[in-house]
């Protein structure tokens, strides 16, 4: 179904929404897992700094999100806890449990269009790649259905096993059939960079199917994860550096040159990190130390020459000398939807910022919130 758009002149897409998982994602999950099904367990109020989180996922034996000492790492799901009653939205809404209530939630503040990700799935839920592969295609299966009842107005972000490529490339194929507006992808696979040559029959598929690839933050490089002690440090040190390790790989890394027609949008990630990123990587690349550098072309070169887009939520401080950088062609607007992390707690507020920031002009502003993530999603 082709999309809605209030104002076909203006569209209004927010090019990161979320869903906040609850048990109703794995009702498709292969009846050979049925024993080792992702289940809830109660922790009451004994997370003393956040005593709402009453519910957590035990998967493998693992309890996600992981809240106390090393490893740790903190969002919103399941959406069986009752951390959701802090959210101005209902639960339903939140595990996308009525699509039409989603939609109304949308209209409060105009929007057509939501790109729906995982939050789950932001970090590794599992060391057995075979069940990662089955849960993540259980996740891909609810998704389809569920924003299939509205894909005129709810589209979403797949998840591929890159621990299994030949699995991966299967996966690619049915999502792409299913209606899936990208491809999601960590920074890293684990501790092994996405310009490893096991990938690059996943970025061949995605290529010949001309979907985007959407690297979102999230806590993906388990080496680093391993030395954090604290949820701040893993925040700091591998949720917030994960960009980098998976700008490193498209820019520097090789994966444009063997694949130059893909598309790739670091979402999710601010602006903060890309100028010192791609500063420092420049710097190397023109020094002896640093050679033989994995790409043909400077990082320089391959940003300037390949499509690669940006999500922003309006608060960045550096935002306006960002988009002077990098073009307001390459910016999709973002709210995060229905997280509310970013200051001011509002689920509108990314939004506002950029509605209300005078350095734009009403023609970057309708690219900005439209037709950039018409372009990079593939949504007319």
């Amino acid at each position: 179904m082709n999309a809605k758009f209030k104002d076909p002149s203006r569209p209004f897409i927010d090019a990161d929404s979320h869903i906040e998982e609850g048990l109703d994602v794995f009702k498709y999950l292969d009846k050979k897992y049925d024993h080792r099904k992702p289940i809830i367990v109660d922790v009451g109020t004994n997370v003393t700094w956040s005593p709402k989180r009453t519910k957590l996922w035990l998967i493998d034996g693992v309890v996600r999100p992981k809240l106390w000492g090393n490893n740790s790492s903190c969002y919103g799901t399941p959406l069986e806890s009752d951390f959701v009653e802090t959210k101005p939205v209902t639960r339903n809404v939140q595990g996308l449990l009525d699509v039409e209530e989603y939609c109304d939630s949308m209209d409060t503040i105009g929007l057509d269009v939501s790109v729906i990700y995982s939050t789950l799935f932001l970090h590794p839920v599992t060391d057995d790649p075979y069940y990662e592969a089955a849960l993540m295609s259980a996740w891909n299966s609810f998704m389809a259905e569920t924003c299939g009842k509205r894909s005129d107005r709810l589209r979403w972000a797949a998840l591929i096993p890159m621990n299994c490529p030949e699995l991966a490339v299967k996966e690619i194929e049915r999502v792409s059939a299913m209606g899936a507006s990208t491809i999601m992808m960590l920074g890293t696979v684990r501790g092994k960079p996405l310009h490893s040559p096991e990938y690059y029959s996943i970025f061949e598929k995605i290529q010949s199917l001309n979907m985007p690839i959407s690297v979102h933050v999230g806590w993906s490089h388990t080496g680093i994860h391993n030395t954090c002690d604290s949820i701040a440090a893993s925040i700091v040190l591998n949720f917030e550096l994960s960009s980098v390790f998976g700008f490193f790989s498209f820019v520097s890394g090789g994966i444009f040159d063997r694949f130059p027609d893909l598309k790739v949008a670091f979402v999710e990630a601010g602006v903060n990190w890309f100028p010192v990123a791609l500063e420092r990587m420049a710097k190397w690349h023109k020094t002896p130390t640093a050679q033989p550098w994995p790409s043909e072309f400077s990082p320089t070169e391959c940003f300037n020459k390949h499509q690669i887009y940006f999500t922003v939520e309006g608060d960045e401080e550096n935002l306006n000398d960002f988009v002077d950088t990098v073009g307001v062609d390459r910016i999709l607007g973002a709210a995060d939807f229905p997280h509310v992390h970013y200051e001011g707690a509002s689920l509108s507020k990314a939004f506002t910022d950029l509605k209300e920031n005078k350095k734009f002009s009403d023609e970057d502003k309708k690219k900005i919130f439209g037709t950039n993530a018409q372009n990079f999603y593939n949504i007319y």
